[in-house]
């Protein structure tokens, strides 16, 4: 026996399959509200901040540590660049005089070095060192002589428009730094030693 099928129209649907069909639309619109949520929620854990750890933080103050000070936008500079002239006021030849790790040459009795360009001053204490020389036979000749009072340099004690660094050596092992606009003249106190020089002579 044939049966013919027949295609219901959705007007022409039955209540067991408009039942189904709403039921259909209702879980459908459910799971899409869960996937809203979730999509949501994981946005949102994505975007909350998790605690630094401990490690974490520790990277970040030694970086800073790192990084040079910085004031107004400019990297704070820990030295300065000012050409260098050196006079002594030794009653012989030195030599291999070294300033912090600059070699200014070597100077002659109560001499002085001419001007070294460029030379780069940390600021804090400096190092100084240099040779006795002379003829053979001269006391102390070949000693090597570092400076027996702390000589420091800061940023405070350089006047603004310094071009300068005057470095000045004297008998008993001590120097002394003197800054200017033009080329640096000796101390009075150097002064005072070639006064009894000449007297000597």
């Amino acid at each position: 026996m044939f049966i013919p099928m027949i295609r219901l129209s959705s007007p022409l649907r039955s209540p067991y399959l408009n039942e189904q069909f709403e039921a259909r639309k209702f879980w459908r619109r459910e799971r899409n509200n869960m996937r809203d949520k979730d999509g949501k929620n994981s946005a949102t854990q994505k975007l909350a901040p998790s605690p630094p750890s401990r490690r974490h933080v520790i990277r970040v103050i030694a970086l800073g540590l790192a990084i040079p000070l910085v004031a107004c936008g400019r990297t704070v500079r820990k030295y300065i660049v000012l050409d260098v002239v050196m006079y002594s006021n030794v009653d012989r030849v030195i030599t291999d005089i070294i300033f912090n790790d600059t070699d200014l040459g070597v100077m002659n009795r109560f001499g002085s070095t001419g001007t070294i360009a460029g030379v780069g001053i940390p600021f804090g204490i400096q190092t100084l060192q240099w040779t006795l020389g002379g003829p053979k036979g001269t006391p102390r000749n070949g000693e090597v002589v570092t400076i027996n009072k702390q000589l420091t340099i800061s940023r405070q004690q350089i006047p603004e428009g310094t071009r300068y660094l005057g470095l000045h050596i004297y008998p008993d092992d001590t120097a002394e730094v003197t800054f200017d606009k033009f080329l640096p003249q000796r101390t009075q106190r150097g002064k005072e030693y070639r006064l009894k020089r000449n007297k000597n002579e």
